[in-house]
């Protein structure tokens, strides 16, 4: 399942569920990638006692733009800000 990584809480990583981000699970720091970060969209497979987590790099990256295209959109329509 796809998850983006929300924030971190102490020795915890919230993650928000993609397409329902009503729907959070805590888990471990040390269950993430070492290069895991805030707004990294993620699969999570949970085994008996685990979870397995990898980065979508190319998803994340893909996600990162979309936002930053947006910004630049609002920008433009509202003017430069003072």
């Amino acid at each position: 399942m796809k998850y983006t990584i929300d924030r971190f809480e102490g020795d915890k990583a919230i993650l928000l569920q993609k397409g329902d981000e009503t729907k959070s699970i805590e888990v471990n720091l040390n269950q993430l990638p070492n290069e895991a970060k805030q707004g990294d969209i993620v699969n999570l497979t949970e085994t008996e006692d685990n979870f397995i987590i990898e980065i979508l790099e190319e998803e994340t990256a893909n996600r990162k733009k979309q936002m930053n295209d947006m910004l630049e959109r609002l920008n433009k329509k509202n003017g430069p800000q003072s």
